[in-house]
Formats: C-alpha cells, structure tokens, sequence
C-alpha cells in the first residue's frame, strides 16, 4: 500500500506537457534561452502585439514555448502571452503555472510569469512579480496560483518570462528535504481567468 501512495505522489508532482517542453532527460531553459536570444523582436510597441480577449470568468490556458513570439520588455527579452482585458472594477487575474518536462523531476523547469499592466493607450500602468503558492492533487497535478490585483485603468495584460524568481517548490515527502525545488525557465504552460468587476 506505502508503494501505491509512493507512486500516486511521484505521479502528482510530474506535470504534462508535448512537444517542445517536453524531452525527458534534458534540462531545455538552456536551449530555450539560445532561442530567444536568437529570435527576432516580434513587435516595436505594445500597439503592435496581439491580444487575446479574456472573458470574465473563462479560463484561457496556453503553452508560451520558443515558438511564441518574442518581444523586449524592459530592456530584456522574453517569450510571452498577452490579454485585453474585460473592463471593469475590483478585477483579480488568476495566474496559474505548472511544471513541464517532470518525468525525470531533475529536468523539469516551471516558467514564473511577470504580469505588465497596460491602459488604453498601450503604456504600461503596472508590472507586478506575483507570489505564487504551490499545489499539488491527483490526478491534476502540480500547479503554483497567484492572485494578481489588476489596477482600474488597465485593458491589458502580458505575462513573461520574470527573471526574478530561481523557480518555486513544492512540498514532497519522498525528498530529503521535504520538498522539490523546480527550476524556472523562460517557457512553461500558463494558464489566466479574470475575476471581479
């Protein structure tokens, strides 16, 4: 029986992903990094990118991976996901990551997105670094969650790559510590729900 729930563990902690967040044995935020650097700049402005509607209260999941287009944010480059935001007030953004490239647990990488904030005339309003709480459930898996405060005056959001988290852990009995440390990377799968208002 300990076997069982040793293997539904190591099973909850592994998250699922395809094609090119996915290749067992190989760390990829390396590869994907040489990816960006390599791309070219997608947009000159904000104006130029292309936004995906968010309803309120529908759930957009998506996979930013190094076929996503690249755009400089600050000075730095990132992969990225962008939303226009349904209006209103008293709005929370829901964040979700979760880990890829998890069946060798060494391997895997979660991306830590930073979300950009920008009003109707495409200037940014806000850049928040979100904290984000961990989870773990089977048969889902592995996810870290963060509510994000969206400022009254934004219509859009962008989330990339934020540099400054090393990755997030996540509590596991079966590591000596206690819990397993993801590294981060400049990929992953996301997901965005929009709340309030």
């Amino acid at each position: 029986m300990k076997r069982i729930l040793t293997l539904l563990s190591a099973a909850t902690i592994t998250g699922c992903a395809t094609g090119p967040l996915d290749n067992t044995g190989t760390f990829l935020p390396p590869l994907h990094h040489q990816t960006l650097e390599s791309a070219k700049i997608c947009c000159e402005s904000h104006k130029a990118i292309r936004y995906v509607h968010l309803q309120r209260g529908t759930e957009i999941k998506t996979t930013v991976s190094p076929d996503t287009p690249v755009f400089e944010f600050g000075g730095r480059r990132s992969f990225f996901a962008a939303f226009e935001l349904q209006s209103g007030e008293n709005r929370i953004l829901m964040v979700t990551t979760t880990p890829v490239n998890m069946l060798l647990n060494r391997y895997g990488h979660v991306m830590v997105p930073s979300v950009q904030f920008l009003g109707d005339d495409f200037k940014p309003v806000a850049t928040v670094d979100p904290r984000y709480e961990t989870d773990s459930r089977f048969p889902r898996g592995s996810w870290a969650e963060a509510q994000v405060k969206v400022p009254n005056s934004a219509r859009y959001a962008v989330l990339f790559d934020g540099r400054n988290s090393g990755g997030l852990a996540w509590r596991d009995r079966d590591q000596a510590t206690g819990s397993l440390f993801v590294r981060s990377g400049p990929t992953g799968e996301i997901s965005v729900l929009l709340l309030g208002g």
